[in-house]
C-alpha cells in the first residue's frame, strides 16, 4: 500500500537551482566543506566516499580528492542526474530500506542537511554504521532546533520561500549526541555557519 506521507511530500529536484537558494547554499556550505575535507583529510587515497541524501551532487563534488571515489545517493532521479553530471556515481536509494552496499565498505559517509527530513533517522544511522568500515569516519550535518538563530532563520525562509522544510525528524544537541552515541563510541558534536548549522563527526 502507499505511504500517503511520503506520497504527498515535496520534490527538491527544482530547489538547488533557484538562483537566491544557489547563493544561500554556495555560503553555508563553505564550512561544512571545510569541515568534512578536515576530517577526511587522513582517509586512504583512493577512498569510498557516501553522500547518502546527495542532492545535487555538490558537495561530494568538493570533498573527493582525485582518485578516490564518490558515491551519491538519494531517491530523486533528476537529482542523481545533477549529481553524475558533477563526477559522482549515481545510486537510487530508499531511506526506509537497507543500503544496497556491504558491511565495512565505506571510508568516508557523510549526510548533509537530510536526517531530518526522514522517519526513521536512528536505522539510517545504524546502516551507516554497518557500511562504514572499522576506523571509517561519518560526517552528519542537520539544523539545530535548539538554536534560536536557526528557528528564526527557518520561519524567515519559510515565509519568503512559501515552502514548508519539510523536516520531520528535528534534533537537538541532546538527541543528536544520542543519536550518534547509539552506535559511535568516538565522536564530536559541534555548531558552525553563525549557529545555523550543527555537526557531528563519529569514527568507526
Amino acid at each position: 500500500m502507499p505511504d500517503s506521507h511520503r506520497d504527498h511530500r515535496e520534490s527538491f529536484s527544482d530547489y538547488y537551482d533557484r538562483p537566491v537558494n544557489n547563493a544561500l547554499f554556495r555560503w553555508i556550505d563553505l564550512r561544512k566543506i571545510g569541515i568534512i575535507r578536515t576530517n577526511f583529510a587522513d582517509l586512504p587515497r583512493g577512498a569510498l566516499l557516501l553522500d547518502l541524501g546527495c542532492g545535487s551532487g555538490r558537495i561530494i563534488s568538493k570533498v573527493a580528492r582525485p582518485g578516490d571515489t564518490a558515491l551519491a545517493a538519494d531517491i530523486d532521479l533528476t537529482l542523481l542526474s545533477k549529481a553524475h553530471n558533477r563526477g559522482s556515481q549515481p545510486l537510487c536509494v530508499d531511506f526506509d530500506t537497507p543500503l544496497p552496499l556491504a558491511d565495512g565498505v565505506v571510508d568516508g559517509a557523510m549526510i548533509i542537511d537530510a536526517l531530518e527530513h526522514t522517519e526513521h533517522p536512528r536505522s539510517i544511522l545504524d546502516e551507516l554504521h554497518r557500511v562504514l568500515r572499522a576506523g571509517g569516519i561519518l560526517v552528519v550535518f542537520t539544523p539545530p532546533y535548539d538554536s534560536h538563530t536557526w528557528i528564526a532563520a527557518e520561519k524567515a525562509h519559510n515565509f519568503v520561500t512559501r515552502r514548508r522544510s519539510d523536516h520531520i525528524s528535528p534534533f537537538t544537541r541532546e538527541s543528536l549526541t544520542y543519536a550518534v552515541g547509539r552506535r559511535f563510541t568516538s565522536f564530536k558534536v559541534g555548531r558552525t555557519n553563525f549557529g545555523l548549522s550543527m555537526y557531528a563527526v563519529a569514527v568507526k
